[in-house]
């Protein structure tokens, strides 16, 4: 067995702003209001919450739902390190948030990223070519044609500038909002199932070396017959 040890992740002294990547964005997709509040008793959600394979299309008003109760930004604060920090559903070192969420859906060749501030999906320009063989890699490990592909995301740098060896925290935010995702999925009776590849050697390549790296996939979809 190999281990890899990420060190141990102490605050930096003097933490070191950042600065955001700029994405190149084209068309912007308003996802609807909320309009379905999660009423199901937390007890039935956890009982109910189980990596589902089969996936049917989901429809605009099941993914805004989804993203607005599982991504969104609750209320932020101004801090100095370059950027806002921010409250959202999952626990994030710091209140940081470095993981982007990058959304495919089926039949349509373009990737979105969320906007959790303004409940929007912007299109990611030029990047179909780079992803194509992510989104090849993951029909090999689990097809489901139909699905809504999540791509985790990291801007490491923003966790890094306050963290010394906070590699593993970045990680560990990854692994809270993947089971944010999977209890509000359970929540709204629809399918999801994290996949174990993490998005490499093909997410790091949109943007500067160093800026960006895979850090999860998974997908998510409406129960067949709906």
């Amino acid at each position: 067995m190999t281990w890899i040890d990420l060190g141990n992740p102490v605050p930096r002294q003097h933490p070191e702003r950042y600065e955001l990547i700029q994405w190149d964005v084209g068309e912007i997709f308003t996802l609807p209001a909320l309009s379905e509040e999660l009423d199901w008793p937390f007890s039935k959600v956890l009982n109910a919450r189980i990596s589902q394979r089969e996936f049917g299309i989901l429809d605009d008003k099941q993914l805004g739902t989804f993203l607005w109760n599982a991504c969104r930004t609750r209320a932020i604060a101004v801090s100095e390190l370059g950027f806002d920090l921010e409250h959202r559903a999952s626990p994030s070192a710091g209140a940081i948030h470095p993981i982007h969420i990058v959304i495919k859906r089926p039949g349509d060749g373009r990737w979105w990223l969320y906007q959790p501030k303004t409940h929007e999906m912007a299109e990611l320009k030029n990047v179909q070519s780079k992803l194509s063989p992510l989104y090849e890699r993951s029909l090999s490990v689990l097809e489901g044609n139909n699905a809504t592909r999540i791509l985790f995301l990291a801007e490491t740098g923003k966790t890094l500038g306050k963290y010394q060896d906070g590699c593993s925290l970045i990680w560990r935010d990854a692994g809270a909002l993947l089971a944010v995702m999977a209890f509000v999925a359970a929540a709204q009776g629809l399918n999801f199932c994290p996949l174990g590849i993490t998005g490499e050697p093909w997410a790091s390549n949109l943007a500067e070396k160093g800026k960006l790296a895979g850090v999860g996939l998974a997908l998510l979809g409406s129960p067949l017959g709906d």
